[in-house]
């Protein structure tokens, strides 16, 4: 049995981007809604006043008034 090359930090680097890629590609949806996610946590974490996150407080609780009613 031959075996296996054991790839550069760069090769599976690269070899990692593509896989990304592919994903993105095949579960746009998934992918899209994830960057969202990902964008609204690092605002709240990083950049969000005081102002801003009882704003979102209150639209959070609206949020889930409205799919518990459903």
């Amino acid at each position: 049995m031959a075996r296996s090359k054991k790839l550069t930090t760069e090769e599976a680097y690269k070899r990692q981007l593509a896989r990304n890629a592919e994903y993105n590609r095949t579960h746009k949806k998934e992918a899209y809604r994830n960057q969202k996610k990902s964008r609204a946590k690092s605002f709240i974490n990083k950049d969000a006043t005081a102002e801003e996150l009882k704003e979102l407080r209150v639209l959070i609780d609206e949020r889930l008034e409205e799919i518990s009613e459903n």
